[in-house]
């Protein structure tokens, strides 16, 4: 169920991830080798956005911390010969030793933000990559709509069920500089950082509805709340996410109400391991 949420309501990553890759096209069109794409979910934007992309000899190993994710990604690629996926954790305190230093290139999309540790994270990247290596990587620094992780978990319904919230509100949202922060990061790991920048986007949801999808996809603690409770979450997750975003009559079809406008903030760090 999991994996059938997110693969009906990401229309967002799959648009910001499509733009980076876009605009790093140069650069991953002469990333030979084996890839890691960390983070890589069901699979989907590995295969469609990202191997395009790379050279022909270029191999891509997806991982991704959720079981059933990787389950899904190999059950529905297994005919790209180029492609294979399994379970890693990339805030293992203890990665494993045959992972070290088994990838030429690193790259990630929407995966990082979910880090409570992004040194241990880019240490761990630091790793994975042999010596010359380059990694791409984008994630959300601001959302609003973490905020309302916080304001739920106060709600005496759900508060069992989102006792830990505050672990899934990235590291950088509270952060006044996160470009700078990141840079820094990059630095003291080890890296050559070739670019980093921290941009604001926009999204509009066309409904309450596509977006009520969206937001219940995302939603770590959706499969922790109680049957008897699921609807009520999803239209109080909903009203609160919308309570910080702008909400305006929908100019494409009239019945379907009112559009919200999502601004948010992404982080882009283009890295090199020294050789």
């Amino acid at each position: 169920m999991e994996c059938k949420r997110y693969t009906e309501a990401f229309d967002v990553q799959r648009r910001d991830a499509n733009e980076v890759i876009e605009e790093f096209a140069d650069e991953l069109a002469v990333m030979h080798g084996k890839c890691i794409d960390i983070g890589c979910g069901p699979g989907h934007i590995t295969k469609e956005l990202i191997l395009p992309k790379l050279p022909t000899d270029s191999i891509v190993v997806g991982v991704d911390i959720s079981e059933s994710m990787v389950t899904y990604a190999n059950k529905n690629h297994q005919k790209e010969e180029r492609l294979s996926f399994k379970q890693l954790n990339i805030e293992d305190e203890d990665l494993p030793i045959k992972e070290h230093e088994k990838y030429d290139h690193a790259l990630s999309f929407y995966c990082l933000h979910w880090c409570q540790n992004m040194r241990l994270a880019l240490e761990n990247i630091y790793k994975l990559l042999r010596p010359g290596g380059r990694g791409l990587v984008m994630f959300l620094s601001h959302n609003s709509g973490f905020d309302a992780y916080i304001r739920m978990q106060n709600n005496s319904r759900y508060k069992p069920y989102m006792e830990d919230a505050s672990r899934y509100v990235p590291e950088y949202h509270s952060c006044p500089n996160p470009r700078a922060m990141m840079k820094k990061t990059l630095e003291e790991v080890g890296f050559e950082v070739l670019h980093c920048s921290n941009r604001e986007k926009t999204f509009v949801f066309e409904s309450m509805e596509i977006l009520q999808k969206h937001i219940i996809a995302v939603n770590p603690f959706f499969n922790r709340i109680p049957n008897d409770l699921k609807d009520e979450y999803k239209v109080e997750i909903t009203r609160e996410v919308v309570r910080d975003k702008i909400i305006f009559e929908s100019q494409k079809n009239k019945s379907n109400g009112y559009s919200v406008l999502d601004r948010y903030e992404l982080l882009i760090a283009y890295f090199k391991k020294p050789a």
